[in-house]
Parts: C-alpha cells; structure tokens; sequence
C-alpha cells in the first residue's frame, strides 16, 4: 500500500531541504527522496568544499610571501591527499547534521531514485509515495560540450574526486568556477593552462573585478585575448573577483 505524505520533496540540496523542514514546521508530513549524500552540490561538490581548498591555497600563498613581512619559514611540499581526507570528513560531518535534522523533524528520508507513476504517485526504489503536493528540486549537473576527446575530462565534481594533484593541468572556461580552480592548482604548485574563448575571462562579471582576474598577482597581463593564459602566481588574481562583489 502507498504510504502518503502531505509533501513529496525529490531532491535534498539546499532548496529541496529548506522547502521539506519548512513544511514539517508547519505541520506538514513531509518526504525527502534523495539518492546521494544531502547538501546537493553547495555542500558535497561547491561551495563548501571549495572555500576548504582555497584556503589552502591561500595558505600556500601566504607562506611564499612570509620572508617579505620578516618571517622565517619555507613551503616543505604539500600533502594532497591529508588535505582531500580532512575535507571529505568535515562533508561528512554536515552530512549528519543534515540526515539529523530530518529526523529531528520527523521527515522521512528515502535513498533511491525518483520518478512519477502518475501527477500525485512517486516511486522511490520498491516505495510507493502519494501526495498532493510535490517538489522537484533535483538540482543540475556541469555542461559537457559535445566535441571529440571531451570524455578525457572531468567537470568541476570530479576535482573534488582527484586523489592527487596533477603536475599540469588545461582548464577550459573563463567563467567563475574555471578561475577559482586554476588559482588554487597553481597556489598549490600545478602548471595551469587557462583556455577560454572570449577576450577576458569572467565575461558576465562587471568589468570593474573582471579587470582585476585578468591580471595576475605579479602584475602581468594574463594573455588572454590568445585564447591561452598561463596561471602561475598563486590565487589572489584569481579569486580578487569575489572581493569585488562584496
């Protein structure tokens, strides 16, 4: 028999969790279907575990620039992979909090891939699921382009898969994501080929910060108008973006 539910939520990002516990504080029996580890990708594969690698570049950065504040310390190399298990554990950390704020508010939570039997009728695995009400918030995935040779790659989630940090690296793309990770592979001692195709990277940025990236921390113009730059001074050019936001 069906069990039934006031609200069907599929998808346990950031949307798709604050729609259910919202509902569940307002007397709603709410479901949560959700496959892979909660967060969605904020948590598992963006934000969260990115700021964790800039600041180890950031880091990085900091230790080469120590000797001109007067300070006597020296960058001895850099451990990958105790840096990927220390942030794969505080995910799994927020993981929990998030599996246990759903069961703190009574919502059920179905590990299993989603799809319709009919507008009101979800299957969940061998689950059956009705409600009136149900939310999709499944949340997207990276863009392939369709070219010879594109599945040799990997998108932004698989940087968070690496088990180690590659000697060299291509980078294609000039938006926000694309110039994050070139600043923290070459902060970290990667040899980084930017491609892009348009005459600057962070097209859709005002011009104002985009100015800034296109610059790197050395004061060198990074070339980009040739559809090639090389990122090879650390991340502050390439995350000076983000301050200009702000």
């Amino acid at each position: 028999m069906p069990a039934h539910f006031d609200l069907v939520v599929i998808g346990g990002g950031s949307g798709g969790l604050a729609c259910a516990q919202r509902a569940a504080e307002h007397g709603a029996k709410v479901a949560v279907i959700e496959p892979q580890p909660l967060g969605g990708t904020c948590v598992n594969a963006g934000c969260v575990p990115k700021k964790v690698m800039y600041y180890a570049a950031s880091l990085a950065e900091g230790i080469r620039d120590a000797a001109g504040y007067g300070f006597e310390v020296a960058l001895d190399g850099h451990d990958w992979h105790a840096l990927k298990r220390a942030r794969d554990a505080y995910v799994h950390r927020l993981n929990a909090i998030y599996a246990a704020n759903l069961e703190r508010r009574g919502i059920a939570h179905l590990k299993a891939m989603a799809r319709f039997d009919d507008a009101r009728t979800v299957v969940a695995g061998d689950e059956v699921l009705t409600a009136p009400q149900v939310v999709i918030a499944t949340g997207g995935r990276p863009g392939v382009p369709d070219v010879p040779g594109a599945d040799y790659g990997i998108t932004s989630d698989g940087f968070f898969g690496l088990e180690r940090r590659p000697a060299t690296i291509a980078i294609v793309g000039s938006g926000y994501v694309a110039v994050e990770l070139a600043g923290i592979f070459a902060a970290l001692g990667t040899k980084v080929t930017l491609v892009i195709r348009h005459e600057r990277v962070l097209p859709p940025c005002r011009r104002s910060c985009a100015a800034s990236a296109n610059t790197t921390s050395c004061g060198r113009p990074t070339g980009a108008s040739s559809g090639r730059s090389s990122a090879s001074c650390g991340p502050s050019a390439a995350n000076r973006w983000s301050r200009a936001w702000s």
